[in-house]
């Protein structure tokens, strides 16, 4: 009687049967799903070899349209089902943004089911390790001379024994029973060698080592829009930002801020290298789709040192319910890397309600343009939030957003409101909700640049970064604001390291820890700060603006030339870019200096149209010249047109000649820093 012949894989301790469909692990079946079933087969048989996503979705799938997540999902199946990255074992790789690949030495077979005699088999690799992550291929095997580890038990069955024996009857014949016995022999002989092995410490290189460390430190990577429409990056990009603020509420939990992970969007960097570059255990990668009132969102974590996945979900919900569909995941997250949430951490998660959604999506494109920072986003973030409030009055994190717009315009020195706008939206905010770090945040910053107000300002960042230990924003916020301009620059530059741990690849934060080191008198670190921030990105002109007060503040005029000259340019203040660099080769620094002090209108330098910008200018100017009486009276002019831009009155270097004048520790007393 001929018998048909049946086709097996195996990798590790698992057989992979194509005839039965089915899964075997020693004497156990697994019955997979069909399409869990239909991608391991299409991962193993081309075993070493990526497999892009779009190409491993027509092969299970065929013309049929279905989503990303719903790949994701089946490998995380496969993944739980083989039990990868435990004991050392990897099977399936992911390429991020690509697709997967199976990275275990797979061996394969064909059977007759009979004696075992009618298969493949050219070479006998009784030498080969069970495992291997190296030798991404298939090999023709006798399969009777390899007795395979099992993660659980020490020994397991030949593969021929699999082959051939009836899993549901206890009775073996003696040829079976001998086959077991050599099998046990060799089992215990690789054992005897991995105990002698492991002594001298070769396990973790033989077999990986056991992936147990906890999970104390996640980046939330740019989520992906499967919308297929451009114009819901916004929407995605929002998506991102509120699931990280959600974990950055956990005090127990390291969470990455939003400038840094939004540097890989778009890219295929491997996730180990950007565990190092984040310092983060973990990674939250998923998608956005947002369909008329309808969104799903799918999340997956996964460790960043294996590439090993450790959960995945989907949420679908109205898009009324998002806030709390994010909430939901971060909660899961949470409750994956097994950390214990206060009470209050648990409520907050669980708080989230209904939103307006045409209040939501508005919100979200003011943070979209708000992330911009120049002034015009700043500006189109106004009309945003505005449009927000419009549509939900009660609506606490819009009138965060739009108390932070006005204070960066005010810092920017293009408001020209006094600050009322910032305060008002601040107090607003927290009436609605007083749980909102974003909130306590910008009441923070308007009690310092519209009230002067340092001690209230301290209370509202401390009870910003009680309620959210990661916010980045307020612990930078804090440093840059309110301690450093203090003249507490112990303390201001820990909360600036601080924000740079939560948000690495911040330029600003970079740039304004640089700034910090410069108040205190750290030039060496403030000059290799802003150097930092160049290398990364020679067009950010906050720190052409920083470098320019450094090389002036060390004599060396011709370096304050050339980065006044790209501040300009970046600025796009090209007139006065072109007059400085005619009046600097003609006439040397103290000449530049002159004209800078010169009233509005008689100089070439300063514009005649902004009085406020032009009085803090011309104060700056005088002191460089060490003409302090003339200083003196700018600085009077500069405190009532634009007192903002005095905040680092009491410490900035060029006000070092006149700080002892009865004048100057006036207007010291008056922004309450004296």
């Amino acid at each position: 009687m001929i018998k048909a012949v049946r086709h097996l894989y195996e990798f590790g301790p698992f057989v992979l049967d194509l005839g039965e469909r089915l899964v075997r692990h020693g004497a156990s079946r697994m019955e997979l799903p069909p399409r869990a079933f239909d991608t391991l087969v299409a991962l193993v048989e081309n075993n070493g070899r990526l497999l892009e996503k779009d190409e491993l979705m027509r092969t299970i799938w065929g013309d049929t349209f279905v989503e990303e997540n719903n790949l994701s999902q089946v490998i995380y199946l496969l993944r739980k089902a083989l039990r990868d990255g435990e004991d050392g074992a990897r099977y399936i790789e992911t390429v991020p943004k690509r697709g997967y690949r199976f990275v275990a030495e797979v061996r394969e077979f064909e059977s007759t089911g009979g004696n075992g005699k009618n298969r493949r088999a050219s070479s006998n690799l009784a030498s080969l390790p069970p495992f291997s992550n190296t030798a991404n291929r298939r090999t023709s095997i006798q399969a009777s001379a390899i007795p395979a580890a099992n993660p659980t038990e020490s020994t397991r069955l030949p593969v021929a024994e699999l082959r051939n024996a009836d899993f549901d009857s206890p009775k073996r014949n003696s040829g079976a029973r001998r086959g077991w016995i050599q099998g046990l022999a060799g089992g215990l002989a690789i054992i005897a060698v991995l105990a002698v092995l492991q002594g001298a410490g070769w396990k973790p290189r033989l077999f990986g080592a056991a992936d147990l460390s906890p999970i104390r430190s996640v980046a939330v990577l740019p989520l992906q829009n499967l919308s297929n429409d451009p114009s819901q990056e916004y929407f995605v990009d929002g998506m991102t930002d509120e699931l990280i603020t959600d974990l950055a509420q956990i005090r127990e939990l390291k969470v990455v801020s939003k400038t840094s992970i939004m540097q890989y969007k778009g890219t295929r960097t491997p996730l180990p290298q950007i565990g190092r570059d984040l310092g983060v255990d973990a990674v939250v990668e998923g998608s956005v789709l947002r369909s008329g009132e309808r969104v799903r969102i799918t999340a997956q974590l996964i460790r960043t040192a294996t590439d090993r996945h450790i959960w995945a979900e989907s949420y679908d919900g109205d898009l009324k319910d998002v806030l709390s569909l994010q909430a939901r995941v971060a909660e899961t997250i949470t409750s994956q890397v097994k950390l214990n949430l206060t009470a209050e951490e648990s409520g907050r998660l669980r708080r989230a309600g209904p939103v307006n959604p045409e209040a939501l999506d508005a919100y979200l494109r003011g943070r979209y343009a708000w992330d911009q920072r120049n002034v015009a986003s700043f500006e189109r973030a106004i009309q945003f939030f505005n449009q927000a409030i419009a549509k939900d009055p009660g609506f606490a994190l819009a009138y965060s957003g739009l108390a932070d717009s006005y204070t960066l315009l005010n810092l920017y020195g293009e408001s020209t409101a006094n600050g009322t706008e910032a305060k008002n939206a601040a107090e607003r905010a927290l009436q609605l909700d007083d749980t909102l770090a974003e909130a306590h945040t910008s009441l923070a910053a308007v009690k310092i640049l519209h009230d002067w107000d340092w001690q209230g300002a301290e209370r509202e960042f401390q009870r910003a970064l009680q309620l959210n230990p990661n916010f980045a924003q307020a612990h930078h916020w804090y440093g840059n604001l309110l301690l450093g301009p203090q003249g507490r620059h112990d303390e201001a530059i820990a909360e600036l390291k601080r924000a740079q741990e939560l948000d690495p690849l911040s330029l600003i934060i970079n740039a304004d820890t640089g700034f910090a080191y410069y108040l205190s008198g750290r030039y060496d670190l403030a000059l290799q700060s802003y150097h930092k921030v160049l290398a990364t990105n020679p067009n950010f002109l906050p720190v052409h603006f920083y470098l320019a007060k450094y090389y002036r503040q060390m004599g060396r005029y011709d370096l304050w030339l050339k980065e006044m000259v790209e501040d300009d340019r970046l600025a796009g203040f090209s007139k006065r870019n072109q007059a400085l660099q005619e009046f600097y080769s003609r006439h040397a620094f103290r000449a530049a200096m002159e004209d800078f002090a010169k009233p509005p209108g008689s100089s070439r330098l300063v514009g005649a149209s902004d009085f406020r910008a032009a009085s803090c200018s011309i104060a700056e100017a005088n002191a460089v010249l060490g003409r302090n009486a003339s200083a003196l009276d700018a600085l009077e002019n500069c405190y009532s047109w634009s007192g903002v831009a005095l905040i680092y009155l009491k410490v900035d270097p060029v006000w070092s000649n006149i700080r002892p004048e009865p004048r100057f520790q006036e207007v010291l007393r008056r922004l309450h820093l004296q």
